[in-house]
């Protein structure tokens, strides 16, 4: 009786580390697609607090399919309005196709 509740408890553990292993892999590797055309685009200024630090940064943004989409000046200066794009965002960065 002991071994069977021994070897349930180590296959349940089993079971949630690749659960837990699995929403990690998802957070660092996950890739949120959007592809429309570009509506609009513009730069607007905010405020950023860091530790109580406050700054004005620029912030370069585009909007495709109603939705407003915060992108770097690199990709902003790429991108011309109405046109047909595809943007892929990773936790490590932006790539536009």
């Amino acid at each position: 009786m002991k071994s069977i509740l021994v070897t349930m408890t180590w296959f349940s553990c089993i079971v949630l580390l690749s659960f837990a292993y699995e929403d990690y892999l998802y957070s660092q590797f996950g890739v949120h697609s959007v592809k429309g055309t570009v509506e609009d685009k513009g730069v607007t200024n905010t405020t950023m607090n860091t530790f109580g630090n406050f700054t004005e940064e620029r912030e370069y943004w585009i909007r495709l399919n109603g939705e407003k989409i915060v992108v770097t000046k690199a990709i902003y200066e790429n991108v011309h309005q109405d046109r047909q794009i595809k943007l892929m965002r990773t936790q490590h960065g932006m790539v536009i196709e």
